[in-house]
């Protein structure tokens, strides 16, 4: 029976990781101009808090199937890396840019 689970589960996780990974590049890659560009980071902070939004939800849709050992542990690993990187770069740019009064 696990054997017939594993494709399924294994191809839900594949796209799950691949839409993180898509909003991981956006989030890293985007480069504000100065303190000033509000715009690029707001936009920055947002895919930030989607990338840990996603891989919260990837990480749970991947627990279903490690906890039943249809899948190794080691699909956990992509979407808590994911999430790690999306608060790292959410709390570099807060640090990195903070908001002044009236900003």
């Amino acid at each position: 029976m696990t054997g017939l689970l594993r494709g399924p589960w294994g191809v839900i996780l594949i796209l799950a990781n691949l839409l993180n990974a898509y909003v991981a590049y956006g989030a890293l890659v985007t480069q504000p101009q100065g303190a000033w560009d509000g715009q690029t980071l707001t936009g920055i902070e947002f895919a930030s808090a989607l990338l840990i939004m996603l891989g919260f939800i990837t990480s749970l849709l991947a627990l279903l199937p490690v906890r039943r050992q249809t899948l190794s542990r080691w699909w956990l690993a992509p979407s808590l890396i994911f999430l790690a990187v999306g608060a790292a770069r959410w709390a570099y740019i807060v640090h990195t840019y903070p908001q002044g009064p009236g900003g």
